[in-house]
């Protein structure tokens, strides 16, 4: 009897931690880069579960987009990471913002699924509520692809939204979550209030329902520097804290990319660590 009402308590003590650790979100990298994910330094964090690529919707007729998607998707495997794949305009289009057929579309994601069966997880469009992408200010044209993706393969896990936070945002989404159709998980990039301490993160939970994926958040070096990147990354950690609905986060990027002006990477053109990647990995120990 004794023995039984010890293993009992020592069951129950236990409870608490495992709920806890239920709530935490899962953490992973968003970059286009294969060798991001063979990175010395991301092979030291191993709690970094999950990845997420972006690619054209019409990827299969490029050659060059086929290699990378087959190389990203090879250099993820063998980190042991679970891919969430994201579709986007074809930038190399003159700069023209070009809407696909939803028969065009959908014939790009069931190439991507013959060829990479094992992925499951997919949003539609990358950010359409900004301004360069072919969907700005058409939420309920966006809304179709979703749930053209959803018809497509019942066994996936579409995510909607996808977003990018700001003063369109919140208009955005009142539209297309009338037109949706069955979203249970839904997307922000927040970088606002990653790098500024007032983006629309609790705007965004107000708005929908159901989980919620930071899918592209982190520091940016133009934005207070290597230590401001750094604050970022721990805000991001302190703000997941703050609702349970968020299941996920998505750091981007981890490589530095020497041909964008763009600059949120945890490791810099000499492949150092920056302050960024030590913010991570406290980040990752203490969630």
């Amino acid at each position: 009897m004794r023995r039984f009402l010890i293993a009992t308590l020592l069951i129950l003590c236990a409870l608490p931690a495992t709920a806890n650790a239920a709530k935490r979100p899962v953490v992973g990298i968003g970059d286009n880069h294969p060798e991001s994910f063979q990175n010395a330094h991301m092979r030291k964090l191993p709690a970094l579960k999950t990845a997420r690529l972006v690619i054209p919707w019409d990827w299969y007729r490029s050659a060059y987009q086929t290699f990378r998607a087959e190389s990203w998707m090879h250099s993820v495997q063998l980190a042991h990471k679970r891919p969430l794949v994201t579709f986007n305009r074809n930038w190399g289009r003159k700069g023209r913002r070009h809407i696909p057929s939803l028969k065009a579309y959908v014939k790009g994601f069931k190439q991507f699924r013959k060829r990479f069966p094992k992925v499951r997880e997919f949003s539609p469009w990358n950010e359409p509520n900004a301004v360069e992408q072919p969907f700005y200010r058409k939420p309920a044209k966006a809304a179709r692809y979703f749930n053209a993706l959803r018809r497509a393969c019942r066994k996936c896990t579409i995510i909607a939204g996808d977003v990018k936070d700001g003063k369109t945002m919140v208009p955005y989404l009142r539209t297309y979550k009338k037109k949706v159709r069955g979203a249970k998980i839904w997307a922000v990039h927040n970088y606002k209030d990653a790098t500024r301490k007032r983006g629309g993160t609790a705007d965004f939970l107000r708005t929908v329902r159901g989980q919620v994926w930071l899918t592209e958040t982190g520091g940016l070096r133009n934005r207070g520097g290597l230590k401001g990147q750094a604050k970022a990354v721990k805000r991001i950690f302190k703000l997941a804290k703050s609702s349970r609905r968020i299941k996920r986060i998505y750091f981007y990027q981890w490589l530095y990319d020497k041909g964008s002006h763009w600059d949120s990477a945890f490791i810099d053109r000499h492949g150092k660590r920056r302050p960024a990647y030590f913010a991570l990995r406290k980040g990752l120990r203490q969630r």
